[in-house]
């Protein structure tokens, strides 16, 4: 072969490299980098759930996107500001706990009224569907998902809660306003502290228990600084993974398309059974170490349910007060977890 005919081959060959690599999935030059920003730590289970799902995007995309997810507030802030810095443009996405912020968004609450909730799968889809209805409080920013952690545990240093005589006298670690209102009305002392503060919090004796589910309090050791675990349906917490309405809007159309095939109804399902999965290593870690786990006999938990019924009538009177069909949403959101239950047998 001459010089001529080796320099047009290697032209060509130049040339077919440089058209399949603009002709790809996605041209480097325009792939989208959205960040993405939560509370928990990298060690948390919860937020290894968020890197599938962020993988899920991302290939679903067919490489349209990039999501670089921060976890631990390494962004700045503290965990209630994850939701701020998704509305101004901080961050593109944001996963976070709606009830960090109070007042701001009062219709999904109802999922946090004691004994309303069920377990993360059945309650997760439950959650999702509610906020599609009564939307109007997540208005500022582009809802991906809202699902349920499931039912919290009340961990304990000493003595553990059997029965409601059992709260008096107790600071109880709380996630939120709700909790905080169950927990008095059963005669603790609510103390809002944290997540990531919980286990320090027990340590010094700040208080003598928290409430948190199973997966929390693995990741965070608060299970090796107690002794005893209660199971109730008390308090579920919502979370919810929300991006920055422009962010969103100016994706190009795979990349949108990858976003809204990986939101809903199904993420809520899926995610509700990662969070039932990663509670059994929680429960387990409490088993090894033989500390006492209480389950509230159905005797109890009918005594439980009328000392915090004024927690429900005071969240019916607020809401109404907000303009808010109150007694309908309770009922909304209790066809939908006995909807989803019922799916599930």
């Amino acid at each position: 072969m001459g010089l001529r005919s080796i320099s047009l081959a290697a032209g060509a060959s130049a040339i077919a490299l440089a058209g399949a690599l603009l002709a790809g999935p996605a041209a480097a030059a325009d792939q989208v980098t959205l960040r993405m920003h939560t509370h928990v730590p990298p060690v948390a289970q919860s937020f290894k759930n968020l890197v599938t799902w962020t993988k899920m995007v991302e290939k679903s995309s067919g490489g349209a996107l990039k999501i670089q997810l921060f976890g631990s507030n390494q962004l700045g802030g503290k965990a209630e500001d994850v939701f701020d810095q998704v509305k101004n443009g901080v961050v593109d996405i944001g996963w976070t706990l709606p009830g960090y912020k109070a007042g701001l968004f009062p219709g999904v609450t109802v999922f946090e009224l004691p004994f309303i909730g069920a377990t993360a799968d059945i309650a997760s889809p439950a959650v999702d569907a509610f906020v599609r209805k009564y939307g109007k409080d997540f208005q500022d920013v582009h809802v991906i998902v809202v699902h349920s952690a499931g039912e919290s545990v009340i961990h304990m240093k000493g003595g553990p809660i059997r029965r409601i005589e059992d709260f008096k006298g107790k600071k109880i670690r709380t996630p939120s306003r709700i909790s905080s209102a169950a927990l008095t009305a059963l005669g603790a002392t609510p103390v809002p502290i944290p997540g990531l503060k919980m286990t320090e919090a027990l340590m010094r004796n700040v208080v003598d228990g928290a409430v948190t589910p199973w997966s929390i309090a693995r990741a965070i050791r608060t299970v090796d600084v107690v002794e005893s675990h209660t199971l109730t349906l008390l308090h579920g917490p919502v979370l919810a993974m929300l991006m920055n309405k422009q962010s969103y809007a100016k994706l190009p159309a795979a990349a949108k398309k990858a976003i809204d095939s990986n939101s809903g109804e199904g993420v809520a399902k899926m995610f509700g059974k990662m969070w039932v999965r990663d509670d059994i290593p929680g429960r387990k870690k409490a088993e090894e170490l033989k500390h006492t786990i209480v389950e509230v006999s159905a005797e109890e938990e009918a005594r439980w349910r009328k000392a915090t019924q004024p927690v429900y009538d005071d969240w019916v009177k607020t809401m109404n007060a907000k303009g808010f069909p109150a007694a309908q949403m309770v009922k909304d959101a209790e066809a939908l977890i006995a909807k989803y239950k019922a799916e599930a047998k």
